[in-house]
């Protein structure tokens, strides 16, 4: 089973949909149909992720029965997601990736944050801002929290997942470089492009199995296995929630692996009119042009 938020109308309200074969189905009509007025009115998966497993077990029971009222070509995605209470972000978790940034394995794990106004959906722009001369991209794999999570052991923390999306860290690398937090680097406006869907957990692969591959203009600058993460998502999970609570809807950003622009020589850092595609097989292409504002 897959989500997604589709906008709806001319402003920015959005709801809830299941993917099909074609396109995607109204969890709306579904719902209707089925008599489950709880599962009415959903914006986004973190809104069915609030309402607790039983609704989650009721759309999956529902999900056969989908059928397609919007086709994939008119669809208008909004982040699967609209409003998490925390985006919490983990650095420096592929060895590749820390040995082109040239940096050190660090000896505990990076977290950092962004904010919910950096998200944007599929097909929507990530805009450049005139104070970064520096936009790069850093595809990685993004886990939804499925229910409230606090303490939770390495063991069970796989269990705390309601689905799994894409997401594209979008950094100014001139301001993260330049500054001792890394906040305007990271979490200016657009700079969390996420989707296209979420992929319920109860649906997903395993974690190891995931390829993560960013394209730019079409060209692959990412490619490689989940697998190869410093810290596996069960640990991290168990870490962010020794101290931090974590809520339905909630974020994590896994990390990225080699093949940004910082890495390269010489960089080749991001433009008006670019087009950034990242892709996990088992989820989806999270596609976005590069606007200059």
């Amino acid at each position: 089973m897959r989500l997604a938020a589709l906008r709806v109308g001319q402003g920015d309200d959005s709801a809830l949909h299941l993917q099909t074969s074609d396109g995607f189905a109204s969890v709306d009509a579904l719902a209707r149909s089925a008599g489950l007025s709880h599962l009415e009115g959903l914006r986004d998966v973190g809104e069915l992720y609030a309402l607790g497993g039983g609704a989650l077990d009721d759309l999956r029971e529902l999900s056969p029965d989908a059928q397609t009222s919007i086709v994939n070509e008119e669809a208008r995605f909004a982040p699967p997601v609209r409003r998490p209470s925390k985006i919490v972000c983990v650095g420096l978790n592929y060895m590749d990736h820390i040995t082109e940034s040239g940096g050190t394995r660090p000896e505990r794990i990076v977290l950092f944050a962004k904010f919910p106004n950096c998200l944007v959906g599929h097909r929507e722009a990530v805009r450049l801002p005139s104070i970064t001369k520096e936009l790069d991209y850093e595809g990685e794999l993004a886990v939804v929290i499925g229910r409230r999570t606090s303490g939770v052991g390495a063991d069970d923390a796989l269990s705390a997942i309601g689905g799994f999306t894409v997401i594209n860290d979008v950094s100014a690398r001139d301001l993260q470089i330049a500054e001792a937090q890394w906040i305007r680097g990271k979490s200016l406006d657009t700079f969390a492009p996420l989707g296209p869907v979420v992929l319920d957990a109860h649906s997903a692969p395993p974690i190891e199995s995931m390829t993560i591959r960013t394209y730019v203009n079409g060209e692959l600058r990412q490619d490689a296995s989940c697998s190869l993460m410093i810290t596996p998502v069960a640990e991290l999970i168990a870490h962010i929630s020794a101290a931090i609570t974590l809520e339905p809807g909630d974020i994590i950003a896994t990390g990225t692996p080699s093949g940004v622009a910082l890495g390269m020589k010489p960089p080749i850092y991001l433009k008006d009119g670019d087009t950034m595609t990242v892709s996990i097989d088992a989820i989806g292409e999270l596609t976005n042009l590069v606007v200059a504002s």
